[in-house]
């Protein structure tokens, strides 16, 4: 996928990806740093998510990243600590060009999510402020209704259960499954998930209801093995593990060489 950099941006190309089946892979920026943000975004990845539900991440370290993701070539998104209105605004006008909405459990939740992140008369979000307007072609209103990416997260049973009406909801774009929550909304544990078990069955539920709408499908991944996986099974929105992840298993391995 073409790189941002420091070319105007004619349209969103995680965006344009998903609509057309094609697949999007990227990874969890969880340490703050906007140095590690350009980094990553240099190797290739399509996008990078901020994490700022749970991390130490605040408002000014988020648009840091934003701007080294943007500057590295990536398409610059956000997980928001919740579906919240003043959130979900912010971070848009920092500069994000799609957001990951956690616990989006209901068709309520997801008109919610949808009405956060657009304009009136479909939404609510309000215009100002907007730190991107001057890299995108053409207007920012009419740019940001075609071209933000909404993907709220499935990671509840209660959400697999009622997937149907939340990804029918029109201006969603994908959903995102959380399996670790999904797990715990389930009783067992996160370990307790993989093949032949339930756990597994409610993530292939909501794929099978991503296919029957013409919604990319989601979710993260704890290595690349697991991400090849799912892109064969038809997944196209695909997270694998985060900054943190490949630093302290490169790490440890290389730790785990050390002749004292």
């Amino acid at each position: 996928m073409a790189g941002l950099g420091r070319r105007m941006i004619a349209a969103n190309p995680v965006q344009q990806a998903l609509h057309e089946g094609r697949v999007a892979v990227g990874t969890w920026m969880t340490l703050g740093s906007a140095s590690a943000c350009e980094s990553m975004a240099q190797l290739g990845w399509d996008w990078l998510v901020v994490e700022v539900e749970h991390s130490p991440v605040g408002f000014e370290t988020m648009v840091s990243n934003f701007r080294a993701i943007q500057l590295g070539g990536a398409v610059p998104m956000a997980r928001v600590p919740w579906n919240d209105t003043i959130w979900i605004q912010r971070t848009l006008d920092a500069g994000a060009l799609g957001l990951v909405i956690p616990m989006i459990n209901s068709r309520e939740d997801a008109e919610a999510a949808v009405a956060n992140t657009k304009y009136a008369t479909v939404g609510q979000r309000s215009y100002g402020g907007i730190r991107i307007r001057g890299y995108v072609e053409g207007d920012y209103f009419a740019w940001a209704a075609a071209n933000i990416t909404v993907i709220p997260m499935i990671e509840t049973i209660q959400a697999v259960e009622r997937a149907d009406e939340i990804l029918s909801v029109e201006g969603v774009d994908a959903c995102f499954i959380g399996p670790s929550d999904l797990a715990l909304s389930m009783g067992i544990t996160p370990a307790q998930g993989g093949p032949g078990t339930a756990h597994e069955e409610a993530i292939q539920h909501v794929l099978g209801v991503c296919k029957s709408l013409g919604v990319a499908a989601g979710k993260h991944c704890g290595n690349i093995d697991e991400v090849n996986m799912r892109i064969k099974q038809g997944f196209q929105f695909l997270a694998n593990t985060s900054d943190s992840g490949f630093m302290l298993s490169e790490a440890g391995r290389q730790l785990g060489r050390l002749e004292r």
